[in-house]
């Protein structure tokens, strides 16, 4: 018998014990005891940490290789701005095994693409002929290495950019056949023959033929969008008004993205190694590259004071960003208070503590302005805000389960599920909430010491 112990993580005492007492938060209980369940087999999460860690060993061989190649790349190009702290990543070259459990529970996919990454800091990222001409052969020309592969859409790539070839362009014709399982499997095979994945179009045009419809030409071309093709595996998410284009090759036009919502920059880009090539499993790594290691710390930062506690509201059961036609209510639809403080407090953290972590580290490595730094702390008045969120959140989220809990009484096993499924959201809220009180008080505690 297999038993699986999940620790409190969150626990109440532990996060308070963060916080300052300048703002006041009720005494919360402490979990009395860990979490407890017994399978009569072995998990899927257990096998993966299992083999990981088997793994390990021969990871960290590979990594250290890996660090002495980019140790190398960064010597050689040094005069051009490109630099490598190797103490900062060398114990955590090799994704840990928690890690690597966590990522494969988020995204519900066993193949962690990244089981090996750095970090190589350029002080002018936006100077992509520095990646093109010089970074990217020295790995692929001279240091055993070749860019990883990934399937995209090519709906995805164009529209970052990407100029279909003469083939891509005709392929919505391909779809004006006689639409029959045996015509659409013949064609299907010849678009894999080219190296396209074809399973998310095969599934749209299954439904047009189990509902006895033929998709239009508008409906074909849309079905042509959702083939994938294999792209090297770079994706570069910077300010587009400061890049160059012209010293992007065109190969790579799709690989232009944008900065995520808190305004985080890089560029990222996973190599395999030539001897794994060929072989179904390559071990990938990843290296992403940032402005400096002011910048890499406060990205460190923020993911743990912003991002960690804000992706905890995807843990939610409650159903979020569905469709509402006209005007809503929140009385009528609770689920959509719900959503729209959530949607607050995401906009709240990221504008007065993510935008502001991220531009003070590319201040200081990028523009060398370490007096144009903003401080960060809440006042009265935005913990005020905060509290009142939170108590909106809640408030909906008890009405939404007080309706489906009306709703499902024909069935008590519905019941007990629904009141099951609300005990879980309120008890993930208040963990949530005293990580972001956590924030609060670890910022202002800060300020109060610069001040």
């Amino acid at each position: 018998m297999n038993i699986s112990i999940i620790p409190n993580i969150y626990s109440y005492n532990n996060v308070q014990s963060k916080v300052n007492t300048s703002v006041k938060y009720p005494n919360l209980a402490p979990l009395k005891h860990d979490t407890v369940s017994f399978t009569s087999a072995m998990s899927i999460s257990d096998s993966i940490w299992g083999n990981y860690v088997k793994e390990l060993p021969r990871l960290q061989r590979i990594a250290t290789v890996y660090l002495d190649a980019t140790e190398a790349v960064a010597n050689k190009f040094k005069e051009d701005g490109v630099f490598f702290v190797r103490e900062m990543f060398e114990n955590t070259a090799v994704k840990a095994p928690d890690s690597k459990l966590s990522k494969v529970n988020r995204s519900k996919n066993f193949v962690v693409r990244d089981p090996i990454r750095t970090i190589l800091f350029v002080k002018n990222p936006y100077d992509l002929s520095i990646l093109f001409e010089k970074i990217i052969p020295e790995y692929t020309t001279k240091r055993g290495y070749k860019i990883a592969s990934i399937a995209k859409s090519i709906g995805k790539l164009i529209e970052r950019g990407y100029v279909p070839v003469e083939e891509e362009k005709l392929i919505s014709k391909f779809f004006e056949i006689e639409h029959t399982k045996e015509s659409h499997t013949k064609y299907f095979r010849e678009f894999k023959k080219y190296g396209y994945g074809y399973d998310e179009a095969k599934k749209m045009l299954a439904k047009y033929l189990k509902e006895g419809k033929t998709p239009n030409s508008d409906e074909n071309i849309e079905i042509a969008k959702l083939l994938k093709k294999y792209v090297p595996d770079v994706d570069i998410r910077l300010d587009k008004n400061m890049i160059d284009m012209s010293a992007v090759p065109e190969e790579y036009r799709y690989a232009i993205g944008k900065p995520q919502k808190s305004g985080y920059e890089d560029i990222q880009l996973r190599f395999i190694r030539d001897v794994d090539k060929d072989k179904q499993s390559p071990i990938y790594h990843e290296l992403i590259i940032q402005f400096g290691p002011t910048y890499n710390r406060n990205a460190f930062k923020e993911h743990e004071l912003v991002y960690e506690p804000l992706r905890l509201f995807e843990e939610l059961h409650i159903p979020l960003n569905i469709p509402v036609k006209g005007e809503v209510n929140f009385r009528e639809y609770p689920e959509k208070g719900v959503e729209k403080f959530i949607s607050d407090i995401k906009d709240m953290f990221r504008t007065k503590v993510s935008k502001v972590l991220i531009n003070n580290g590319k201040n200081e490595d990028y523009f060398g302005d370490v007096d144009g730094n903003d401080e960060i702390f809440f006042n009265s008045s935005d913990i005020k805000k905060f509290e009142r969120r939170f108590s909106n959140i809640n408030g909906f989220l008890r009405e939404y389960y007080k309706q489906q809990i009306a709703k499902a009484q024909i069935s008590p096993m519905a019941s007990e599920q629904i009141s099951k499924e609300q005990k879980d959201d309120l008890k993930l809220l208040k963990n949530i909430k005293l990580m972001f009180v956590n924030t609060i008080e670890t910022l202002n505690n800060e300020h109060d010491l610069k001040g």
